[in-house]
C-alpha cells in the first residue's frame, strides 16, 4: 500500500521541478534574448511481481506485471528558436537573425595569439586558444569602453575577425582582416603623433570614435571630423547541436555535446545575418506557460490526493483492532 505513498511523492517532486522551470520562463519574458525551457517527465522504477513467458503445449503465454513507483524528471530542454526583434535605435545594438552566437570572454592572456576560429582545429601558426574558452550569446547589447575594446553589458569583450595585433591608427592601406584568427575587436591606438579626425593624437592615444554595426558584423568606426573606417568583423558561431550547451547565467558554455563549434562571418556557415538597432527579445509564450502551470499545478494536487486516500487506507488499517 506504501508503494502509491512514495509513487505521489514522486510525482510531487517532479511536477515542482516544472513549476521551477515554468516560474523562470515567466520571470524572463521580458529578458532579452533568453531562451524557454521545457521540462519532460519520464516513468520511475518499476517492481515486476510477475514476470513474461512465452506459451508451451498446455498454457498460453503470460504478460509481465509491474508496479511502478511514479515518475521522474526526464529533461530540461532550451529552445533556441528565434524571437522577434525589439528596436532600440542603437548603432551599436546588433540581433542574429537566424542561427548562431555572439562570442565573447576575457581578454587574451598574454603571449596568446588569438583563438581559433573551429573547436580542436590544429594551431595553423601562432599560439591560439581553442574556441571553447569562450562563452556564447544572443544579446547582442555592445559599446566601447574607456579602452577601446567592444564590449558586451557585463564587460566581457568581443571576438570576431581583426587586423592584428600591430595595426594602428589610422589603417594603413594594405590593412586585411586575418578571418583564421578570431581577436578582440578594439579600436588601434594612434601611431606616433597623428590627427585624427581633426584632433590631434599623440601616440598611443586611443581616437575618439562612434561606433555602429553593420549587417555583415562589421564594425564601423567614425572620427568626429573624419573618414569613417572599419575596426574588424564580429563573428558568429554555429553550435551543431544547440541542446548541448550549458547556461552560465545569460551566456552559454560549448559542452561536449554540442558538435564542433565554429566561427564564420555573418551569414556563412548556417549562421544568420544581422539586424542594427534591434535586439532580440524572449522567445517565451506567455498563453502557453500559463497553460503549462494550471496542467502542472493540477498533476501537483492529484498527487496530493493519493497521499492523502493513501493515508486514509493506512489510518483504517491501524484501526481494524479496537
Amino acid at each position: 500500500m506504501v508503494r502509491s505513498m512514495f509513487a505521489a511523492i514522486a510525482g510531487l517532486k517532479t511536477h515542482q521541478s516544472k513549476m521551477d522551470v515554468i516560474g523562470n520562463n515567466i520571470a524572463n519574458c521580458n529578458t532579452y534574448g533568453y531562451k524557454t525551457s521545457r521540462a519532460t517527465f519520464q516513468e520511475a522504477l518499476y517492481t515486476t511481481t510477475t514476470h513474461s513467458s512465452a506459451g508451451t503445449d498446455t498454457y498460453g503465454g503470460r504478460n509481465a506485471a509491474q508496479v511502478g513507483y511514479g515518475c521522474k524528471l526526464g529533461s530540461i530542454d532550451k529552445i533556441f528558436e528565434s524571437s522577434t526583434p525589439a528596436a532600440t535605435g542603437q548603432g551599436s545594438d546588433v540581433m542574429i537573425e537566424g542561427n548562431g552566437f555572439f562570442l565573447v570572454g576575457q581578454k587574451l592572456p598574454t603571449g596568446v595569439d588569438g583563438v581559433n576560429p573551429k573547436q580542436g582545429a590544429a594551431e595553423d601558426g601562432g599560439n591560439q586558444n581553442d574556441i571553447t574558452s569562450l562563452l556564447l550569446t544572443r544579446v547582442g547589447n555592445f559599446g566601447v569602453d574607456s579602452d577601446g575594446y567592444l564590449v558586451d553589458s557585463q564587460g566581457y569583450v568581443v571576438y570576431g575577425f581583426g587586423y592584428g595585433a600591430d595595426v594602428t591608427y589610422p589603417l594603413p592601406d594594405d590593412a586585411q582582416i586575418d578571418e583564421t584568427n578570431l581577436v578582440p575587436i578594439r579600436i588601434p591606438l594612434a601611431e606616433g603623433d597623428t590627427t585624427g579626425g581633426g584632433i590631434q593624437l599623440e601616440e598611443g592615444e586611443l581616437p575618439q570614435v562612434s561606433i555602429t554595426i553593420n549587417a555583415d558584423g562589421t564594425v564601423m568606426a567614425k572620427p568626429p571630423n573624419g573618414e569613417t573606417f572599419s575596426i574588424g568583423k564580429i563573428a558568429v558561431a554555429n553550435v551543431p547541436n544547440t541542446g548541448g550547451l550549458e547556461a552560465v547565467g545569460s551566456y552559454y558554455s560549448i559542452g561536449s555535446n554540442t558538435g564542433i563549434v565554429e566561427a564564420f562571418n555573418a551569414g556563412d556557415g548556417n549562421t544568420g545575418q544581422l539586424l542594427t538597432g534591434y535586439l532580440e527579445m524572449a522567445n517565451v509564450d506567455i498563453a502557453n506557460e500559463f497553460a503549462d502551470m494550471i496542467t502542472t499545478q493540477r498533476g501537483f494536487q492529484a498527487n496530493t490526493r493519493i497521499i492523502t486516500v493513501t493515508d486514509q487506507m493506512l489510518e483504517e488499517l491501524v484501526n481494524m483492532k479496537r
